[in-house]
């Protein structure tokens, strides 16, 4: 169990990892944080994290807490990274305001019932479910939230699946919703066994409620996470592509513009690049559509300079490059779609 977890936790790093290119173009950003919390909280969960993270805070139980809060941060970030992509003008003010406050005071409510208790100090505390009622609300708080918002977002998703039409969309968003229904199976059981355990002393988890408990516990977590960052990734994957192709042809046509504009430098306004700035210059797309249209630009006025049919070629290559259009699709609910 505890190396799945680790898995679990290195997946959900490498997708944060994934959508730091958009973030920093300044896309899907809150995407990045959510993912961030989201890898973080599951860091914490494997018991060589767990116990060293609790004796630097003092042996108490503290990082089951933090687990507990950072969940609750988690599904505000997801709740914004919805109402975001489902709402025409954005999120309100209002609405993050009305955000922070229900995430912080489900914390400060946590925090209370936590600190408040003596059932925290107890040597394994994740082992089972506590007979106490107010272990049962404690954990209660996360519980509901989750189930609350995997009921709205599986809403959302589900009216977003009608108006997309992009396949990686719609996997996407498939993937959430089963993600969404794990999230309820799981919340539902932890919050039904909580609840039988104070009732009855030798209550345990166990049978078709164990399976399902510990499938959705951990696939829930992955079906969200591959749903969220899958149309990020796609979406690097072809701007890497693209990139790449820009480059090449960029190299390919850099001898041509020299050549051609070597006694005009005065109709250029592109910059000169080194070998090695061709190779790594951001943007390779502008400096190739800058370039062929000044090489169009020397040859109409200049129409008696000789062109080799290889380089007719690069500069067919380049107008195709740089006159293509990318058709407009509906804004996604798990990311742009592009």
């Amino acid at each position: 169990m505890q190396t799945v977890l680790f898995i679990l936790s290195a997946v959900f790093w490498v997708a944060a990892a994934v959508c730091v290119p958009s973030a920093i173009r300044g896309r899907r950003r809150p995407l990045l944080l959510f993912l961030a919390v989201f890898a973080l909280t599951m860091t914490l969960m494997p018991q060589p994290v767990y116990r060293p993270v609790d004796a630097l805070l003092g042996n108490g139980n503290v990082t089951y807490f933090i687990f507990h809060a950072l969940t609750i941060v988690a599904i505000a970030l997801l709740d914004v990274i919805v109402q975001e992509a489902m709402s025409p003008r954005g999120l309100t003010r209002a609405r993050k305001r009305a955000t922070s406050l229900v995430t912080s005071g489900i914390i400060v409510a946590q925090a209370i019932l936590f600190f408040g208790s003596d059932w925290r100090v107890t040597d394994d505390i994740a082992a089972s479910f506590i007979p106490r009622w107010d272990f049962t609300a404690y954990a209660a708080t996360t519980w509901i939230a989750m189930g609350i918002f995997a009921v709205s977002f599986a809403i959302a998703c589900l009216a977003d699946l009608r108006r997309q039409r992009r396949p990686v969309t719609l996997i996407s968003l498939s993937l959430v919703l089963l993600a969404c229904l794990g999230v309820l199976t799981y919340a539902v059981i932890s919050l039904t066994s909580a609840v039988l355990a104070v009732f009855y002393a030798d209550y345990l988890l166990v049978g078709w409620a164990r399976t399902a408990y510990t499938l959705t516990l951990l696939l829930s977590p992955i079906s969200l996470v591959i749903g969220l960052g899958l149309t990020a990734a796609v979406d690097a994957l072809a701007a890497g592509r693209e990139n790449y192709r820009d480059r090449v042809l960029l190299w390919r046509i850099t001898p041509l513009w020299r050549r051609l504009l070597s006694d005009t430098p005065h109709l250029s306004i592109e910059r000169q690049l080194s070998p090695r700035q061709l190779l790594t210059v951001s943007g390779p797309g502008a400096h190739l559509y800058r370039r062929h249209v000044e090489i169009r630009d020397s040859l109409l006025l200049r129409p008696e300079q000789a062109v080799t049919p290889a380089e007719l070629v690069i500069i067919e290559l380049a107008e195709q490059r740089t006159q293509v259009g990318l058709p407009a699709t509906p804004a996604a609910l798990v990311g742009p779609t592009r």
